[in-house]
């Protein structure tokens, strides 16, 4: 019989991640786009009002997932490493962009505001010369259905900032 291709962990783990992450976002009252092809997102959140109107503006993820997640701990959380490539992508996202590393054993998510850890610590990716670089992210910041609420308020500060500076001339 002739070998055919096999669905190994990483594709189950990886979709484990997907659902985990979209129930959370369902249970918020938000929506999610997940993308099939994945150059750096693995999918954008949709907002809505207290009246179940749409918002303006995205909120971006990309997922991480691993069945071994104590090769990535550090005092205070896990240290992962991202490319150099999704480093200059994020950076220059004007919306919010958060990178989340999902404990397949635990069935657990953590994440970080990628942006904003950059700011607070500093962080120029002209700077970086390599092809990688380590982010880390804190135990606390555990992802559940009360995360995707604290995104959108940070969404809505990156609007704020927007406002006057995007002409469409």
């Amino acid at each position: 019989m002739a070998a055919k291709k096999r669905r190994v962990r990483e594709h189950v783990i990886a979709d484990l991640s997907v659902n985990h992450v979209v129930y959370h976002v369902l249970k918020a009252g938000y929506t999610i786009e997940v993308t099939r092809a994945d150059y750096g997102y693995d999918g954008s959140i949709v907002t809505f009002n207290r009246k179940g109107e749409i918002e303006n503006g995205n909120i971006f993820i990309q997922l991480k997932a691993t069945d071994s997640i104590g090769r990535f701990k550090n005092k205070n959380g896990f240290a992962f490493s991202v490319s150099k490539k999704d480093l200059n992508l994020w950076h220059q996202e004007p919306f919010p962009v958060y990178f989340v590393l999902f404990d397949a054993k635990k069935e657990k998510a953590y994440w970080i505001y990628f942006q904003k850890y950059l700011t607070k610590h500093k962080i120029k990716p002209a700077h970086i010369k390599k092809k990688s670089f380590v982010i880390h992210i804190k135990k606390k910041n555990l992802f559940d259905s009360t995360t995707p609420k604290s995104w959108r308020a940070d969404k809505e500060n990156a609007l704020k900032q927007l406002k006057g500076v995007v002409t469409h001339e």
